[in-house]
């Protein structure tokens, strides 16, 4: 899938916030009681009687989300609190939404928008196998010379789900440590006055979390996969982590994105949570006060590292996923095989390295460029069994072009290929959770970015706009992880 390209730029912002990773309270431009325009523009729209989804934020020092949320249900809306993060989901027809906006505390009340899985629809005949993407990155010269696979440290997929019944290269629970859905109806979700309220928002301890989708399952494959239904061949990044499957839904939307954010919150310790990874974005210029970016910088503040799919708008500048650019967070390009000439015939230039629809920034912005690079092309990673939509996607180069993707007919109902930042993040999420491994899981993200940055490998013939600080080298960064 595929973003339309719309990016603008926020000199303002990027002149305030400068090139470090280290943390910064946002930068308001709302006043209090804002109704975001786009939402506003959906309100006059909206027939009287029929609602809308909504996310709601709220300044912390003036209220709290139990309190805005019952406020909401005195409207009549519907309201359900996020328990770490300062947002309030509410159901509510246009008059409420303009209410909503005038309640006590309110900052922003924001259109609860879908976002987009960041994996090509189509994805062409390129070769960039598991097996040797890792390799690729040095990450199984790091695995072997420092003896680390990413044990005890918990790596979190924010995406579609995790099949982890049929899969077993990241079975549950002994593989996916906890798999969960988010509640997909926005109605079951919220509560409403004088009725009695749904419960929990999550249904935990899935086998299989995985709707019809099957992009999460893969990317978890990247991450952590330790390549069991392969006799070890596609085995993913950090095979020891534990991971922990957030899914939610086919279809994702701002708020069950914060919903994902806010559980990983609540289980950073019992999980030991010390990077998420995020598949998706969206288009537009970065926005501090946009709902997703206040949620990844308070999970950046509390240890987690946050990792983000650069879009797949390249090769045109100025076309990153607007959530990659954060300061806070770590943004990754994809690149394409070195040694692979059939690739450089498609989607990488003749001795390129970066695949053309990976998104680029600005030649020399200081803000709009991604944090480093990693393998994105054609990755062959775990199928899930009700991944339907992905499967179908990678049918004609899995099993029409089997020689070229290299996959073997033995394996071929484990393991899929497929392309897109979406596979290049997850080699990132793996290896901060070799970094913490061996650093005894002391890393803050801020020192996690540095080291990343400073070991990566320069790739000869691109600026910092393309590619960031160069090819990640998980070699060089778990040696200097103690």
């Amino acid at each position: 899938m595929r973003l339309r390209t719309r990016l603008n730029v926020l000199m303002a912002v990027t002149a305030v916030l400068g090139t470090g990773g280290g943390c910064r309270e946002p930068i308001s431009h709302e006043t209090p009681g804002t109704v975001a325009p786009a939402l506003a523009d959906l309100v006059g729209s909206t027939a009287t009687g029929d609602t809308i989804f909504v996310v709601v934020r709220y300044d912390e020092s003036a209220t709290t989300g139990d309190a805005l949320a019952g406020g909401i249900m005195n409207l009549g809306a519907g309201a359900r609190a996020l328990r770490q993060l300062p947002f309030v989901g509410a159901l509510a027809t246009p008059a409420q939404v303009n209410a909503i906006a005038g309640l006590p505390g309110v900052v922003r009340v924001s259109e609860n928008r879908r976002l987009a899985w960041l994996e090509m629809g189509s994805p062409a005949p390129l070769l960039a196998l598991l097996d040797e993407s890792v390799a690729t990155i040095k990450a199984d010269q790091a695995r072997t010379r420092f003896g680390v696979s990413g044990r005890g440290i918990g790596v979190a997929i924010l995406d579609s789900g995790i099949d982890g019944l049929y899969q077993f290269d990241v079975q549950y629970p002994s593989r996916t440590v906890q798999n969960l859905k988010v509640v997909a109806n926005g109605r079951d979700l919220v509560c409403f006055k004088n009725v009695p309220c749904p419960g929990s928002i999550y249904v935990e301890n899935l086998a299989n979390s995985e709707s019809s989708v099957g992009h999460g399952t893969h990317v978890a494959g990247i991450a952590g996969g330790n390549g069991t239904m392969s006799d070890g061949l596609y085995t993913g990044v950090a095979p020891g982590s534990n991971l922990i499957g957030i899914g939610t839904g086919d279809i994702l939307f701002i708020f069950w994105a914060l919903a994902g954010f806010d559980y990983i919150l609540q289980n950073q310790d019992r999980y030991n949570i010390k990077v998420v990874n995020n598949s998706w974005g969206t288009t537009g210029a970065f926005d501090p006060d946009d709902p997703v970016s206040v949620a990844t910088q308070r999970v950046h503040d509390r240890g987690i590292t946050v990792v983000f799919a650069a879009g797949n708008e390249g090769p045109g500048e100025n076309t990153l996923n607007p959530y990659s650019v954060a300061p806070w967070v770590i943004g990754v390009a994809a690149s394409c095989s070195a040694t692979d000439t059939l690739a450089q015939q498609l989607h990488c230039q003749p001795g390129g390295m970066v695949a053309d629809f990976s998104s680029r920034g600005i030649p020399g912005d200081a803000l709009y460029h991604p944090t480093v690079t990693a393998p994105g092309v054609h990755i062959l990673s775990t199928r899930a069994s009700t991944g339907i939509v992905l499967n179908g996607l990678d049918a004609n180069h899995d099993f029409e072009l089997t020689s070229t993707c290299g996959l073997r007919t033995a394996f071929a109902l484990y393991y899929t290929c497929a392309s897109g930042t979406s596979m290049a993040s997850p080699h990132v999420a793996g290896v901060v959770a070799l970094m913490q491994e061996r650093a005894g899981g002391r890393l803050t993200p801020d020192q996690v970015k540095n080291l990343l940055v400073q070991t990566a490998d320069p790739m000869a013939g691109y600026a910092v706009f393309e590619v960031g600080a160069g090819l990640v080298n998980a070699l060089d960064a778990v040696r200097r992880s103690r």
